[in-house]
């Protein structure tokens, strides 16, 4: 897959909370890098979990196996960029929040998230500039899952089965290159996936013990979607899109496309009148 890059647009993703700001910005110097800890429990006796992380361009690096509700660092160079960790309860925000008059920076900027969350239930909300992510979210228990970012570069895993029943997940993402991995193994029942242009992998290997619902609209894009051979298959696709690549086993009827004989059932609507569809059955 093609990588979008997106050195271009990252002095300024910072600006991810709509604000008020100069129109002329003066330029300052990156600084030294500055570390700030990240450590929250989990309150037993409260609501189930809620972790939201909203950060502007860089890396962000997350994965399971803490025994706190979200733990892990954040190192940046530039004031900014200084993240403010607030939360209610079981309700954790970790954010960045552009002042209302900003220097862009001049220099190498660093701003590098590493996080790893806990083994309790939790909802789930990541919200990006331009970024290049790598998430392994197998074998936590994620209730749902909402990412939404700018120009990026991310993959999403789910190596392990979800240990709890996912209501939804829902992916919103500009000019970018994304791969969801796993999908099978996310135990959702509802998919909603919008996009730019750009390149996407949608996977749905895994246990698949559900049915899911997914809805896919894009722009001039290549949309790659593997189904796996314990699953059925039924991909209707909206408009005139006439560039489809089938591998496998495939029937075919008008603007649907069937594929598998037995377990759960996959049902894929595509909104995408220009582009590049490719159908894997394996």
């Amino acid at each position: 897959m093609k990588t979008i890059r997106i050195i271009s647009l990252v002095t300024i993703a910072f600006l991810l909370i709509s604000c008020t700001f100069n129109a002329d910005f003066p330029i300052e110097r990156t600084g030294d890098t500055e570390t700030v800890d990240i450590s929250e429990a989990f309150e037993s006796d409260s609501e189930p979990a809620t972790v939201r992380i909203e950060m502007g361009g860089g890396t962000l690096n997350l994965n399971g196996g803490s025994d706190m509700l979200v733990e892990g660092e954040i190192n940046y160079n530039f004031y900014t960029l200084e993240p403010t960790v607030s939360r209610e309860g079981n309700e954790v925000t970790i954010s960045q929040k552009a002042k209302t008059t900003i220097s862009l920076p001049q220099g190498k900027l660093i701003n590098d998230w590493e996080l790893q969350l806990g083994s309790m239930p939790l909802a789930l909300t990541i919200a990006t500039g331009a970024y290049e992510g790598k998430l392994n979210l197998g074998g936590l228990a994620i209730t749902s899952l909402s990412i939404s970012d700018g120009a990026s570069s991310s993959k999403v895993y789910f190596d392990e089965p979800n240990a709890t029943a996912m209501s939804n997940l829902t992916y919103n993402t500009g000019a970018s290159d994304v791969e969801l991995h796993g999908l099978g193994n996310a135990n959702v029942s509802e998919i909603r996936f919008s996009s730019g242009v750009g390149d996407y992998l949608l996977d749905f290997s895994g246990v698949n013990e559900t049915d899911i619902d997914v809805s896919v609209k894009s722009g001039v894009s290549s949309i790659k979607i593997i189904i796996p051979e314990n699953v059925r298959a039924e991909v209707i696709i909206n408009g005139e899109l006439s560039d489809v690549n089938l591998t496998g086993t495939w029937t075919i009827e008008n603007n649907r496309y069937f594929a598998g004989a037995e377990g759960a059932l996959i049902r894929i609507t595509i909104d995408m009148a220009v582009g590049e569809l490719n159908l894997i059955a394996e």
